[in-house]
C-alpha cells in the first residue's frame, strides 16, 4: 500500500487538503477513510472527539506527513472547539462531514469557503423528518415530547435546515439510496454526488476461498445483534424446519452477534430445537470480539440476510434499501462472502454479482437454501469478487480524488465568474 507521498506520476501535484468532521461515533468509517485516502495524494485533517479517535487504529507517527487529528478537549464546548478549529476549516480544499446527528447550530459557524460534502446515513430523519415519524399513532406521546423539546424549544429542524443550506453536495451510501432521494426531490440532483466512497470496501482474498474440495458441512451466518427488530429470525426458523430433511449436506448456522436478553433467548431456543444430525447452531451470549468474529466468519460459506425492511432511527421511520443501508453490504464486501438477501432489499451496485434474492416467505427461503447447499452456488458467486473493481480501495481512492478535483474546479470557476 502506498502512502499519500508515494504517488509517482502525481509527485508534482499539490495534495488535496480534506478536513473530515466526525463529532459522533463512526470510528469504523474514519478508519476506512484513512485506509483509502492514503492511496492518493491527500492531506487529511480529522476534526473529532476523543471517543472516536481512541477507536481508530493508526500509527500517527508513521502517517504524520499527511494525516493529522484535532480533538475536542474535555473542558471545551463544541462551539468553542469549532471556533478553535477555524484556521483548519479555512485551509481546507474539501470539507467532508462524515456524520452529523447534533450540533447543527455550532456546525453552521464553520467557515464554508471550500466545497462541502455531507454523508447522509438516515435520509428520512435528516431530509424529511416531518413526513416520516415512526408509528405516529402508537408512539404519539414520545413524538409529541420530541416535537416540544427538540423541535419547538431547541429548534432542531430549523438549525438543521440552516446547516444543510451550507452544504454543497450530498453523498449517500449506495446508488439505490441516491436514486430514492433524487426521486423524492429532497435534494436537487445537481447536489447528489455518485457514491464513489462506500461505507465499506473489498477485503483481502483469503486462501480458504480457493478450497473447492468435497465439503462435509455447509456453514452459514447471520450477522448483527440477535434481535427481531432488524432481522426476521422466525422466517429463517420456519424455512429451516421445512428444508433440513431435504438438504444434501449438514448445515451449521452461526449467529454472529450478541445473543442476550429475553428476545434473543427465545430466538436461540427455537433454532436449538432443530438441532440434529443435519443441523447445528453456534451463538454467543456475550459481545463477539473482533477477533472471534474474524475467526468465525472465516468458516462461513455464505451469509444469510433476512432483513426487516421497515426500521427507524430516533423518532423517524427508515426503510432499508431506500433511505438507509443495511450492514450486510459491508459484511459481504469486507469478508468476501456471497449472501442470500431478502428480495425487498435491492442492491443496484456491483454487490449484485455476489448475492441472490429470495422472497420473504418460508417456502422461498427454504428453496433457496436447498439450492445453495445442493449446488454450492456460492462457489460460483465467489469468483465474482475478483471483478468488483468498484469496491477496490485503490479504485475508490482514485475516483474520489478525481471527484474532489472536479468539485474544486467548479468552485474556482464560480469564484472567477
Amino acid at each position: 500500500m502506498s502512502s499519500a507521498g508515494d504517488s509517482g506520476a502525481n509527485q508534482s501535484v499539490r495534495p488535496i487538503h480534506i478536513v473530515i468532521v466526525e463529532l459522533h461515533h463512526h470510528s469504523e468509517l474514519i478508519q476506512n477513510l484513512i485506509n483509502i485516502l492514503e492511496m492518493e495524494r491527500f492531506r487529511v485533517a480529522i476534526v473529532t472527539i476523543p471517543e472516536v479517535l481512541e477507536r481508530v487504529d493508526v500509527d500517527w507517527d508513521q502517517k504524520a506527513d499527511w494525516l493529522d487529528a484535532h480533538c475536542k478537549r474535555s473542558d471545551e464546548s463544541v462551539a468553542g472547539f469549532i471556533e478553535r478549529m477555524a484556521p483548519i476549516f479555512e485551509s481546507a480544499d474539501i470539507l467532508y462531514f462524515n456524520t452529523v446527528r447534533h450540533f447543527w447550530a455550532e456546525l453552521c459557524e464553520i467557515p464554508f469557503a471550500a466545497p462541502s460534502i455531507l454523508r447522509v446515513h438516515n435520509a428520512h430523519a435528516d431530509l424529511a423528518p416531518a413526513s416520516h415519524f415512526y408509528r405516529p399513532l402508537m408512539k404519539f406521546p414520545a413524538i409529541l415530547s420530541h416535537l416540544i423539546r427538540k423541535v419547538l424549544i431547541a429548534g432542531e429542524w430549523r438549525q438543521r435546515r440552516q446547516f444543510l443550506a451550507h452544504i454543497n453536495y450530498f453523498m449517500f451510501p449506495n446508488r439505490a439510496i441516491s436514486n430514492y432521494v433524487a426521486e423524492q426531490g429532497w435534494v436537487g440532483s445537481e447536489r447528489i454526488l455518485p457514491p464513489v466512497m462506500p461505507f465499506g470496501f473489498l477485503g483481502e482474498t483469503h486462501s480458504s476461498e480457493k478450497l473447492t474440495g468435497q465439503k462435509q458441512c455447509i456453514t452459514i451466518a447471520i450477522t448483527g445483534k440477535v434481535t427481531n427488530a432488524k432481522k426476521d429470525y422466525d422466517l429463517v426458523y420456519r424455512a429451516l424446519r421445512q428444508c433440513l430433511g431435504q438438504l444434501k449436506l449438514p448445515l451449521k448456522l452461526i449467529l454472529l452477534g450478541k445473543a442476550s436478553g429475553k428476545q434473543a433467548e427465545r430466538i436461540v431456543q427455537k433454532f436449538a430445537s432443530l438441532e440434529c444430525a443435519q443441523f447445528s447452531l453456534d451463538y454467543s451470549r456475550d459481545y463477539v470480539s473482533s477477533e472471534d468474529f474474524e475467526q468465525k466468519v472465516s468458516e462461513v460459506d455464505f451469509l444469510l440476510a433476512p432483513i426487516k425492511i421497515e426500521t427507524h432511527f430516533r423518532k423517524y421511520r427508515e426503510v432499508y434499501g431506500k433511505s438507509k443501508m443495511s450492514g450486510i453490504e459491508n459484511d459481504v464486501l469486507l469478508y468476501r462472502k456471497p449472501s442470500l438477501v431478502t428480495a425487498r432489499y435491492r442492491i443496484l451496485d456491483d454487490i449484485d454479482r455476489v448475492v441472490e434474492y429470495f422472497e420473504p416467505t418460508p417456502e422461498a427461503l427454504a428453496a433457496a437454501l436447498k439450492s445453495w447447499v445442493k449446488d454450492q452456488k456460492y462457489l460460483d458467486l465467489q469468483a465474482s469478487f475478483g471483478a468488483m473493481s468498484q469496491y477496490r480501495p485503490a479504485t475508490v481512492a482514485r475516483e474520489f480524488h478525481q471527484l474532489c478535483e472536479q468539485l474544486m474546479a467548479v468552485t474556482r470557476s464560480e469564484l472567477e465568474n
